[in-house]
């Protein structure tokens, strides 16, 4: 399996920017961006063109929560994907945002979790497919705050659990605090008996452990 690094922090704490700087210097990248458009929210479809804007000309870009993985019994896409450096995917809160909104109005609550959980097992299965590298984004779940409705819990709720999978699936994890980028062992990485130091790290080892340059 390629390397796995999980990037996760709160809001605006710099986790798409650093993933940015990871993949600043390479060509062949694979970025989905996972927010949905928001045509009434001037302030959003501001921030997503802010991100685009920065994304080279050369990646391939897949656009929205439903551009990737591919249907069941479709390929993974084109030979872009196959011959990736990285394949990047910004953000897992954002992808399960998107499934909980157009599942709301389909299913009751206990029928979406069942959903959505087939849905993260197929996204995860397809991830593991990859040839190439995977970093991915995620946001930190509540740190304690308990959402009034019941599809805001289920969202804190099953971001938190698959935040802790993707972590178990990774080689690395960072947590960006502040801008600044703490790099430690994920659940494929095997801790000697004394642990291993959390230390501060910038865009360039990253990519060089990403890349196993």
């Amino acid at each position: 399996m390629s390397q796995w690094i999980t990037i996760i922090g709160g809001a605006h704490s710099g986790k798409t920017k650093f993933a940015h700087e990871v993949c600043a210097s390479l060509e062949d990248v694979v970025w989905w961006g996972t927010a949905s458009e928001l045509p009434q929210d001037a302030d959003w479809q501001q921030h997503l063109e802010s991100l685009r804007s920065s994304r080279k000309s050369s990646w391939l870009t897949l656009e929205g929560p439903w551009s990737w993985p591919p249907s069941q019994g479709e390929s993974l896409q084109d030979s872009q994907i196959l011959k990736a450096k990285v394949f990047v995917l910004d953000s897992l809160n954002l992808w399960l945002a998107a499934q909980i909104n157009r599942c709301t109005s389909l299913y009751s609550l206990s029928q979406m979790k069942v959903h959505l959980e087939l849905e993260f097992e197929r996204l995860l299965e397809n991830l593991r497919a990859l040839s190439c590298p995977v970093l991915l984004v995620s946001a930190e779940a509540g740190s304690g705050v308990v959402p009034a409705g019941e599809a805001g819990r289920l969202f804190r709720d099953l971001l938190g659990q698959w935040n802790c999978a993707v972590v178990k699936e990774s080689h690395h994890g960072i947590s960006m605090q502040a801008g600044r980028a703490l790099f430690w062992p994920g659940g494929l990485t095997e801790l000697p008996p004394e642990g291993v130091p959390v230390r501060c790290v910038d865009a360039r080892l990253i990519q060089r452990v990403l890349c196993q340059v």
